[in-house]
């Protein structure tokens, strides 16, 4: 599997990504494409299709600040899911960030939430795959989050500033991250 950002060597694979991107999250956890457009153009977010041979499987959309990337959204085809693919796009992703730090939100842990068993899967799935607890949990965007990455370290103050740089103050002020707890 290998990843082709779609602005430049995998720009045919711009639609399908848009598309998945659409049908794969709710409304209200989507950024409008051009806000996304915008941030690639400024270099503070990249877009990958990820390909299967010439086939494309998924996607992965990061926002990225010097030496430090935060998946943001990360989506494989329905045709092609419980196939390997999500496990070998995270591999090929970890490798990708590998000199860098890679933060992951993901939803907390919630036994009385809707999509329980999806948010523990989705745990066990990235946790297997070779990501860490820090111990930081945040509220962003009305959404309670756990923040992952490849070596279990991160600070609250260090996510919150990864925001700024790529968002900007007034669009972290609308997020309004906010420490729910910290267990390191």
């Amino acid at each position: 599997m290998k990843l082709m950002n779609i602005a430049d060597e995998g720009m045919q694979y711009k639609s399908q990504l848009y598309e998945l991107y659409e049908m794969a999250f709710p409304d209200q956890e989507k950024k409008p494409l051009h806000v996304m457009e915008q941030l690639v153009e400024d270099r503070k977010m990249e877009m990958l299709a990820m390909v299967d041979g010439d086939e494309f499987v998924g996607l992965a959309i990061n926002m990225l600040s010097g030496n430090r990337a935060l998946l943001d959204y990360y989506a494989i085809t329905p045709e092609k899911r419980s196939g390997g693919y999500g496990s070998k796009g995270l591999e090929v992703l970890l490798v990708h960030f590998k000199n860098q730090k890679y933060i992951f939100e993901i939803e907390i842990q919630d036994e009385q939430a809707d999509n329980a068993q999806e948010r523990k899967r989705r745990k066990a799935f990235y946790l297997r795959n070779g990501l860490k607890e820090t111990g930081l949990f945040a509220n962003v965007y009305d959404t309670d989050f756990e923040i992952l990455t490849p070596d279990g370290e991160l600070t609250f103050q260090e996510y919150v500033d990864f925001l700024r740089e790529v968002l900007g103050e007034e669009y972290v002020q609308f997020l309004n991250p906010t420490l729910l707890s910290e267990t390191k």
